[in-house]
């Protein structure tokens, strides 16, 4: 009773703006005016910047994006190390991202300084967020992350998203699309601009979207549905500045079926097959494959704020705190003998999670160009998990009834309470001696994790989380566990201007990734206590050395790194019950590469982007054992990480019309751990052009995949063997965006 107070509390004062906070510099959008080259590519020329990063502008976020306009991965997809791939061609079913070899759980990512990371397994979900059209800004740092920033989780890199805040005069926006396998899309804002013109009263935005398509193939759609409302206020008092943003996101997406490596090589099923769309009584097969069985329901809301306190011209403090609230869940079946009749048993993946946090900063503005940072982040996440699990009765007409009696059972039912206690403090210094940069931070992260496994027998179902209040919950001391992970995360950065086009850096950082909430199966002679007391955090040691050159209409910056990544967790088999797999501290990886970003505006209103990747990331174990069969796989690629890739996008005016193609080259890759299952190379191809007809309405045309390459998408690694999805094909999509 007294959490659901303190979040009620909580709700409260983050409506109605009671705090006095603020934006921390970093976070506001830039209002210097851009001239020349910066102006027109589509990311920022980094300068004085001891990091690799990447920052993509608004207008190539949007253009990435693709008609979809929901998926963050998309529009970043042109930067170099990453690679990103989505089960449809609109981005609208999320998708998966690798940066440098590593994948979507071990990278770090938020919104407006908001942690988006599932609580307990840091999983992603892109297309969940945001709409794109209120996007200024996302930032890719590769490698050495910088340690204000909260995350729980950042071996790979992380990803920074920035709200674009309200505009300061009335504004109606708007766009209407439409496309291949029924794609229909509306987005709509509002800006009020300064409330009755007076700039001493907020500035507020409203927006929705709503987004649906079918499947490219097979039954159901991906969305069914997708309803996003956005509000966001801005406002400045005397010495406080304040930003306010809510998000919700309603959808239902129904999943696609996953492949073999044999299956992938033949085209027509593997371009064509997907779950059934009937079901067929006495067919078990064909029952348990059903398409209604595979979707997944999910309501997200995120409550956000931005406060800065400016004490004086050298001293501010910001604070913003948040709220994520979700819940939804993701179903599938299987089939089961019970007696001398198999049946099939639907199940619910459900994953409730209310997590209210906030950070804090004092800065203050030193001598010589320097800054020095102390900030916290504090936040308690409560998420619940549990899989019920009921019959299907299957009629004779082809429909059915879930059984909430006969067979019923709840697979698990569990409950990790997370606590974020970390403190950070860090110091900058900029052209000293009108040459050097410097950067220097620490976070010490204290992650408190408090796992609850309850006992499943004798319980009913419940269309909600009422098992969590059912008196007979019990919970299970061998399979729970309380644990804190403690760790001081150092970066260091120096940068060196050799003369006024050419910069020079080097950069370092540890990174980390505390162990996910489920430990795997606990042999009955330990404890899940037992397990958690030997487990450290995953960490990597990453080493950046860079370039930046600018010359006349050219941009170059060419990086080099290295990391060693030890302590990786994987589920291992347990040495006494090899049919037992837990996690276990037993893995290391070292990657390497070489990547290569190039700007240029080469004549008028034109610009061409590029990027070239090389990546090497490799496991340095001797074997991995599964609890059957041990494997060798010392020097072995990481799975899905394609060694060379190569991507070209442009911007140019061709008669009225604004086009932007772009190209990727992605490389080779492997879909196990062993590397017997190698997927080929591909090149896709993708057109966006726009046509202004009058003021600020334009046309709409984007192309995915304009030579219908067929090509295997995302992959599920696996150890002998992986799971592969298809790339979708040629898809076409047509609109008319305006504002007034």
């Amino acid at each position: 009773m007294k959490r659901k107070k303190a979040l009620a509390l909580f709700y409260a004062a983050m409506v109605s703006g009671s705090f006095v906070y603020a934006q921390e510099a970093t976070l506001k959008v830039r209002v210097e005016d851009q001239t020349g080259l910066e102006k027109e590519l589509p990311i920022e020329i980094k300068k004085n910047v001891p990091a690799t990063e990447t920052t993509v502008k608004k207008e190539e976020i949007q253009t990435r994006a693709g008609a979809g306009s929901v998926n963050i991965f998309k529009a970043i997809e042109l930067t170099p190390s990453v690679n990103v791939q989505t089960d449809d061609a609109y981005g609208l079913g999320g998708g998966t991202i690798r940066i440098r070899g590593f994948e979507n759980s071990q990278i770090g990512v938020t919104i407006d300084d908001m942690p988006l990371n599932d609580s307990g397994n840091f999983a992603l979900y892109p297309h969940e967020y945001a709409d794109v059209e209120n996007l200024e800004t996302i930032t890719i740092t590769r490698g050495s992350v910088n340690k204000r920033s909260p995350f729980y989780t950042e071996i790979g890199g992380a990803l920074k998203v920035r709200t674009a805040p309200p505009r300061s005069k009335f504004t109606n926006s708007f766009g209407l699309k439409f496309g291949s396998y029924n794609f229909k899309r509306v987005f709509y804002r509002l800006d009020t601009g300064y409330l009755f013109g007076n700039k001493n009263l907020p500035k507020i935005f409203f927006s929705y979207s709503h987004t649906e398509a079918d499947k490219w193939k097979g039954p159901g759609g991906a969305p069914q549905y997708r309803d996003h409302y956005t509000l966001g206020i801005a406002q400045t008092i005397g010495i406080l500045d304040y930003e306010f943003y809510y998000d919700r996101n309603v959808q239902l997406n129904y999943f696609y079926r996953g492949f073999t490596y044999a299956e992938t090589k033949d085209g027509n099923i593997f371009r064509s097959r997907d779950y059934t769309n009937k079901l067929i009584p006495g067919n078990t097969t064909n029952n348990t494959l059903y398409y209604e069985f595979y979707q997944n329901p999910y309501t997200n809301q995120q409550y956000r704020a931005i406060f800065n306190l400016n004490f004086t011209d050298k001293i501010s403090l910001n604070f913003k705190p948040y709220m994520w609230v979700g819940r939804g869940s993701g179903t599938s079946a299987t089939s089961s003998k019970i007696g001398s009749n198999y049946y099939v048993f639907f199940k619910e993946s459900f994953n409730y999670t209310d997590r209210p946090g906030f950070t804090t900063e004092l800065k203050v503005d030193l001598p010589h160009n320097s800054k020095f940072f102390l900030g916290y982040w504090y936040e308690y996440a409560d998420l619940k998990q549990w899989q019920p699990s009921r019959r299907v009765d299957i009629n004779s007409d082809g429909t059915y009834t879930l059984n909430n009696s006969a067979s019923f059972r709840y697979n698990y039912i569990q409950r990790t309470k997370t606590t974020t206690n970390t403190p950070y403090v860090s110091f900058e210094s900029k052209e000293l001696l009108g040459k050097l940069d410097f950067n220097l931070g620490f976070r010490f992260a204290s992650i408190k994790r408090k796992f609850n496994d309850y006992s499943t027998t004798g319980l009913p179902y419940y269309p909600e989380d009422g098992v969590y209040d059912d008196p007979r919950l019990s919970k299970n001391q061998t399979t729970s566990y309380e644990k804190t992970y403690k760790k001081t995360l150092p970066n260091f950065g120096l940068g060196f201007s050799v003369l006024d086009n050419l910069y020079l850096y080097a950069s370092y950082a540890k990174n980390f990734r505390v162990p996910q909430n489920f430990l795997g199966t606990i042999p009955t002679s330990s404890s899940a206590q037992f397990v958690a007391d030997q487990l450290k955090p995953e960490e990597s040691d990453s080493y950046d050395i860079g370039a930046r050159l600018t010359y006349d209409k050219f941009y170059i910056a060419p990086t080099a790194y290295i990391v060693r990544y030890k302590n990786r967790l994987i589920r291992v088999a347990d040495p006494t019950n090899p049919t037992l797999l837990y996690i276990r501290n037993a893995g290391k990886v070292d990657a390497k590469g070489f990547e290569l970003e190039v700007g240029a505006n080469p004549m008028p209103k034109t610009n061409i982007y590029a990027s070239f990747s090389y990546n090497e990331a490799k496991f340095k174990d001797d074997s991995f054992y599964d609890g059957s069969t041990r494997y060798d796989i010392k020097d072995k690629s990481v799975p899905d990480t394609p060694r060379y890739m190569v991507k070209l996008g442009s911007r140019f005016d061709v008669h009225d019309f604004k086009v932007s193609p772009s190209i990727q080259f992605i490389g080779s890759r492997y879909g196990n751990f062993t590397n017997t299952e190698k997927v080929d190379n591909y090149t896709i191809v993708n057109l966006s052009a726009t046509r202004k007809i009058y003021k600020h309405f334009d046309l709409y045309m984007d192309v995915i995949n304009l030579t219908n390459q067929k090509y295997v998408g995302r992959i599920s690694p696996g150890t002998a063997s992986g799971t592969y999805y298809a790339g979708a094909p040629f898809t076409i999509s047509f609109g008319i965006n305006g504002r007034f």
